[in-house]
């Protein structure tokens, strides 16, 4: 027994130096590209606009070796999206940074950031991204071994996200008051504005209202005139984050309307957002003849006529007596 846990003490031994020896001596492969995920990201409510996403080289060094200086980097790729891609989930596509060849080993490391593009609503990543190549000697040459992070986490990525934010402008009308004229179409006008140096679509969709008057469709930095009744709302899709909007209901007080309206200028930042019109039309006190509230004053008067003529046909009857 002695003899088999000696052997058996010695096999484990021996087994445990084999594994620290293999774990001593990994083995690498070289990569002559590094790719990068490229997340889009949908928030609120919209469609995307096509995009492709790109890295630029902005800097190198060499953080070990005897080199000079570190090879340019070299073809980058885009990630393309076609419009609408962007999802709530998020959707991917790669960018492939292709890697130069080194005379030198050593450690290398590659500052990058995103070209950044104009499409209004689109965030495009503002962090530092590096790279670092480390190239160590094999038995079959020199080997590249790279990893990517991003500057500002200090921690180890291969995929950064950007985002499309957008959302609509809804306009809606409620007509009150007992001379409030419910199938009356209200005339009312709207601006949008975007900020400067955005791309912008040529229009956006409008949808809602029965009017046929109403346009399909309104630009920026068009005041565009739309028409509702009681009870209708008209909408605007799809506007980028950053649009301004302005509101405005014709003037109808000639007309006994009083406006009471919420939301009617602002900055698109939601998926929803409303301007909400209330136009009432109380025109007091409505004549409809006998009413109520004077009846007891009728009867009470009928009472006193009813007394008199009792009182007069009673001294009648006694002067006759």
């Amino acid at each position: 027994m002695k003899k088999l846990f000696a052997v058996l003490l010695a096999l484990l031994l021996a087994l445990s130096m084999v594994s620290a020896l293999a774990e001593e001596t990994p083995t690498y492969e070289d990569v002559s590209s590094v790719t990068v995920t490229k997340v889009y990201k949908l928030v609120g409510s919209g469609s995307s606009p096509a995009e492709t996403f790109t890295l630029r080289q902005v800097g190198s060094k060499v953080l070990e070796g005897d080199a000079e200086s570190a090879p340019a980097l070299g073809t980058i790729t885009g990630a393309e999206f076609a419009a609408g891609a962007a999802t709530a989930e998020g959707a991917k596509a790669s960018i492939t940074i292709n890697l130069p060849t080194y005379d030198r080993v050593g450690v290398y490391e590659y500052t990058l950031q995103e070209v950044a593009g104009n499409n209004a609503g689109v965030t495009y990543y503002g962090e530092t991204i590096k790279l670092v190549v480390t190239v160590i000697n094999d038995t079959e040459g020199n080997i590249r071994i790279a990893a990517v992070h991003t500057e500002s986490e200090g921690a180890k990525s291969d995929s950064f996200t950007n985002t499309y934010s957008a959302g609509s402008l809804s306009v809606s009308k409620t007509v009150t008051g007992n001379l409030g004229d419910k199938n009356k179409y209200f005339e009312f006008t709207v601006t949008l504005t975007g900020e400067e140096g955005k791309n912008y679509p040529e229009s956006f969709a409008v949808t809602g209202g029965s009017s046929e008057q109403n346009p399909e469709t309104i630009a920026l930095g068009e005041a565009t005139k739309f028409y509702l009744k009681d009870g209708e709302t008209i909408t605007i899709a799809n506007l980028p984050y950053g649009v301004k909007y302005t509101v405005t209901e014709a003037d109808y007080r000639e007309d006994g309307y009083t406006t009471d309206k919420t939301g009617d200028t602002g900055t698109i930042n939601a998926a929803t957002q409303t301007a909400a019109f209330v136009n009432e039309n109380d025109n007091g006190e409505i004549d409809t003849g006998i009413t109520t509230d004077s009846m007891p004053y009728i009867v009470l008067m009928g009472i006193v006529v009813l007394a008199g003529v009792a009182m007069i046909a009673k001294r009648r009857a006694a002067n006759n007596d």
